[in-house]
């Protein structure tokens, strides 16, 4: 007999509603061309209905799921090839992103950035929640000076978040790999170099991919031995 799944976290909004059916994704609760009602995920998450739109409105646009007339919305195939096409988009956005900052982030936002990241690694403490992470990535995208750059990068936090988290709970040494890597790109922009915060960004998202696609690995095997 299938053992009973372990319950989603009680989610709050839109966001979670995201995360969540992400989590069910790479945990084999779902699958590419099951079909989500609007009811069904209310009843899952326990949330209303306005928040379940918005979440499906999200996974939509960064094709998780296909929104049908009538139908409600179909998961799409999500697996390791997938899962690299999303770091790839989100490589080239955010390497673009870097670069443009460099010339462009005040000072006091880097040292700020740094003394942050700084701490984390002498206290040999955890990113928790992965919140510094996301600052950074954030901070970066804004301060490219493009709009529609930083809202396209935006379009994927969700899912990166979720991919951080479960690639935090599987692999080990991850969090002093991923602040290592931060703090290279904080001093290139600390020092104004285009080509340098590009290319230290470039070589954090490779290694956040090879890190989510690992993740993914060990949680679809998980889902497998507990079938």
């Amino acid at each position: 007999m299938k053992p009973e799944p372990t319950p989603f976290p009680q989610p709050a909004g839109k966001a979670n509603v995201v995360s969540g059916v992400i989590h069910g994704l790479l945990q084999g609760r779902w699958r590419g061309g099951e079909r989500l009602t609007e009811e069904a995920v209310a009843q899952t998450f326990a949330v209303s209905r306005t928040p379940v739109r918005e979440g499906l409105l999200e996974l939509a646009a960064m094709g998780m799921v296909q929104l049908r007339r009538n139908c409600g919305a179909v998961l799409q195939p999500f697996g390791p090839a997938q899962l690299s096409e999303i770091y790839s988009v989100r490589t080239l956005l955010e390497v673009e992103a870097a670069r443009l900052a460099a010339a462009r982030i005040p000072a006091s936002l880097v040292d700020a950035l740094r003394l942050d990241f700084e701490r984390l690694r002498n206290e040999k403490r955890p990113d928790e929640g992965w919140k510094l992470d996301q600052l950074l990535h954030t901070t970066i995208a804004t301060q490219s000076g493009n709009r529609r750059l930083a809202e396209e990068i935006s379009r994927y936090t969700l899912l990166v978040q979720t991919m951080r988290e479960a690639a935090g709970k599987v692999l080990t040494g991850i969090q002093s790999a991923s602040i290592r890597e931060h703090l290279e790109i904080i001093e290139c922009l600390g020092q104004g170099d285009a080509l340098g915060a590009s290319e230290a960004m470039k070589s954090h998202l490779q290694q956040a991919e090879r890190s989510a696609l690992a993740a993914m690995e060990s949680l679809s095997a998980g889902a497998v031995r507990d079938a």
